[in-house]
């Protein structure tokens, strides 16, 4: 469980990061210098996994990189545009729900059944996350201004945003499923990192040659930070998948990544909550304890 502890606490470092970088970073310069951080970082720590084969991968391999890697970019847009279009609490709990797609997957394609007690963990997970993404008690005084004006619209970027944040997940416990014992899992890390940071890349100078400022200091420094605990959350969650079920990995993951930013915002930040999210802080808790029966 050691591996699956450490991927819980990069992706917290991960919520942390944006919260410090604030909104004097921008947020595609952020996303994209933090990919370019993590292939650095794949870089570094590649001889000390190398691929058995030599650097070409096989094209199913390569395919299954890409596929994530462009995956990654989409699911930072898809969450820009639904926190526009459907509200920061709508978008943040869909993000979150899509733990059901590799739980379902873990057990319906791999074989691992999840005892009732893990069952009945994952539907109160669901509710945590529902009741944690409420507004907090400043935004119940009046109308709040995250309303979705577009209901088509926001319906069909959540729904693509629960698929694609399932997906890649999924993604993860197919490449341990199905590569990991003939492929290198930091070759395999470096590839959907590079993959990311083209596409960001693109996107970037897309909008920079429209006359967007490129990426501050601010957005370096940060961008490398979060690209460091980005790489060490994926690179440790792939480990803990050799040892801990997908059932119990990965919806323990977002229980306890939610859970602890919750409790940082309240006890670091000062940040409100509301009754909602603090029985939704309850029911997390009981969550991870059925998960572990």
């Amino acid at each position: 469980m050691i591996f699956l502890a450490l991927a819980i606490l990069c992706s917290t470092a991960i919520v942390v990061v944006f919260k410090l970088a604030g909104p004097r970073t921008d947020p595609l310069s952020l996303v994209t210098v933090n990919y370019g951080a993590a292939v650095l970082a794949g870089l570094a720590l590649l001889p000390l996994d190398p691929p058995d084969g030599g650097l070409t991968p096989s094209p199913a391999l390569l395919a299954l990189g890409a596929g994530v890697g462009l995956l990654f970019v989409a699911g930072f847009v898809l969450l820009g545009r639904a926190i526009r279009e459907a509200g920061l609490s709508l978008a943040t709990a869909t993000m979150r729900l899509s733990v059901a797609i590799p739980f379902l997957a873990s057990w319906l394609i791999w074989g691992e059944v999840p005892t009732p007690g893990q069952g009945a963990g994952l539907v109160l997970a669901g509710l945590a996350f529902l009741l944690i993404s409420s507004p907090p008690p400043a935004e119940s005084p009046s109308p709040p201004p995250e309303s979705p004006t577009r209901p088509l619209l926001a319906s069909i970027l959540l729904g693509l945003l629960f698929v694609v944040g399932g997906v890649v997940d999924t993604s993860f416990k197919l490449f341990e499923e199905g590569f990991a014992e003939e492929n290198s899992r930091a070759l395999f890390l470096l590839m959907v990192f590079a993959f990311a940071f083209v596409a960001g890349g693109t996107l970037l100078l897309r909008d920079i040659r429209r006359g967007r400022p490129g990426p501050g200091g601010r957005d370096v420094g940060w961008g490398v930070v979060l690209g460091l605990v980005n790489y060490g959350s994926a690179a440790f969650m792939l480990a803990a998948l050799r040892e801990v079920p997908g059932t119990v990995a990965f919806p323990v993951n977002n229980v306890a990544v939610v859970l602890l930013a919750l409790l940082l915002g309240m006890g670091f930040w000062r940040e409100p909550t509301s009754r909602l999210q603090r029985g939704g802080l309850a029911l997390a808790v009981v969550a991870l304890l059925l998960f572990g029966v």
